[in-house]
């Protein structure tokens, strides 16, 4: 008898596991497509919240928005990395950056962000006081559900230019 019910045990919980196995995965329904308007906010939000995490010193969070494989081209025609981003974010450089002339082109799974960036600082060799401007073209792509800044260029311009 002991036997008999070993078996049946067996038997049910075979069965069990075959029901559980032979069910179908619900399927998920995908998202739909970020309106254009929906892009432009976001790409808006997430420029200050880097600019503010840049001039505040928060690495980590320019971290989190910086994609990995991130590079970018300086005022100088030189290449950075998100190694040297988050470098330059972690020093001691007091800067402070306003931006205007801000536009956003959402295109399907990425965007292009440009933009008038004044920059205000203090060299740390010199000790004296700056002020730069540069153009901006920032290219954030949706990656999952985030958006990462992937690639970044600046020219830099003359202020007297933009005066007028």
């Amino acid at each position: 008898m002991f036997r008999r019910i070993s078996v049946l045990v067996a038997a049910v919980a075979v069965l069990a596991l075959l029901l559980q196995a032979s069910r179908t995965v619900p399927r998920t329904k995908p998202e739909p497509p970020e309106t254009p308007q929906a892009i432009t906010a976001t790409i808006l939000r997430l420029e200050q919240r880097l600019d503010d995490a840049e001039s505040q010193h928060r690495v980590a969070e320019v971290d989190e928005l910086i994609a990995d494989d991130y590079s970018g081209i300086t005022v100088g025609g030189g290449t950075i990395l998100k190694r040297d981003v988050l470098a330059a974010v972690g020093g001691t450089e007091q800067a402070a950056s306003q931006s205007s002339e801000r536009e956003v082109r959402p295109l399907e799974n990425a965007a292009v962000y440009t933009a008038l960036v004044l920059d205000r600082g203090v060299d740390p060799k010199t000790q004296q006081p700056y002020l730069l401007a540069t153009r901006v073209t920032d290219i954030w792509q949706r990656r999952g559900r985030e958006w990462k800044l992937v690639n970044d260029q600046a020219t830099g311009v003359s202020l007297q230019r933009e005066a007028q």
